[in-house]
């Protein structure tokens, strides 16, 4: 049994404009992809032959190998050949003893740093001199120290190495003078501010430019999502939040900008700047009659 066909064959012009316009459509699809969101959760995931394991008995594990406190150099050119970082991730055994892990942790702190860029590390020598570069402060220098830091074009970050040799009061009293530096100092005010009555969040800036929230120091997108969920609790409270910038005193303008930029980007409408406000002196006592 046959069908009847009414099918015949295009023998006529064809018309450009279709397709024209789907190729029009095509390009236009290709240029908008890239601006469309991904949707699904970025997640980095640490890499396992990148991980530096400490154990409960202080010995340091990396890979296959296992490493004593003496074996730095050892430990240094496993690190040095392998594919796997930087950065690496030190691990400690929550079991191992603190005394213990601390002289595993700085045994390994002591070769990050060496693989790290040496121009960035503050040495304290033995005599308690503070060295930077081919310069040396002592421990009343820290504006001057604070200033070649400042200035300073391949840091932050920053690393602390100690002399050995240093006697434990000498080094401890360098070390606490090179933590001051990076403490922050905001601004003197002459009379107090205002406050607020909303729920606040503090983001610290010191005087390299850096932003500290939660006691960490975070970059643009760990600071947004802290803030975003700083807002989102004080939303189910009903209540605005404010944001704190407690900005050095030596901070360049641009940095206090920049994250006011970002708190407006994570919906934060209302911020507030820290000042020192000195206590105000004891009045005299009056000379008893």
């Amino acid at each position: 049994m046959r069908f009847p066909r009414q099918a015949k064959i295009f023998r006529g012009q064809l018309d450009a404009a279709p397709v024209v316009s789907v190729l029009f459509l095509l390009l236009l699809f290709i240029q908008i992809k890239p601006l469309l969101y991904t949707p699904g959760v970025l997640v980095h995931l640490q890499n396992p032959a990148a991980t530096i394991q400490i154990g409960k008995d202080g010995r340091i594990q990396f890979g296959t190998n296992f490493f004593a406190e003496a074996q730095t150099n050892e430990l240094l050119a496993a690190l040095t050949n392998s594919a796997a970082g930087p950065p690496f991730d030190l691990q400690v055994d929550p079991a191992a003893l603190p005394a213990v892990a601390a002289r595993a942790r700085d045994a390994v702190n002591q070769i990050l740093v060496q693989l790290q860029n040496p121009a960035a590390t503050i040495k304290i020598g033995r005599d308690g001199r503070i060295q930077f570069g081919t310069n040396f402060f002592t421990g009343a220098q820290t504006n001057e120290l604070r200033a070649a830091l400042q200035n300073f074009v391949a840091g932050p970050p920053f690393y602390l190495q100690m002399d050995p040799a240093a006697p434990p009061a000498v080094a401890a009293r360098a070390r606490d003078a090179v933590n001051q530096i990076f403490l922050i100092r905001p601004p003197a005010a002459q009379r107090p501010l205002l406050g607020t009555d909303n729920p606040t969040v503090m983001v610290r800036v010191n005087f390299l430019g850096q932003y500290i929230y939660d006691n960490q120091v975070v970059g643009e997108q760990e600071l947004k999502a802290g803030l975003t969920n700083a807002l989102q609790a004080a939303a189910r409270q009903s209540k605005e939040l404010t944001l704190t910038i407690a900005g050095d005193e030596q901070v360049k303008w641009d940095a206090l900008t920049r994250l006011a930029q970002w708190a407006r980007e994570a919906g934060i409408k209302d911020t507030i700047l820290a000042e020192w406000i000195d206590k105000p002196s004891a009045s005299p006592a009056k000379p008893v009659p």
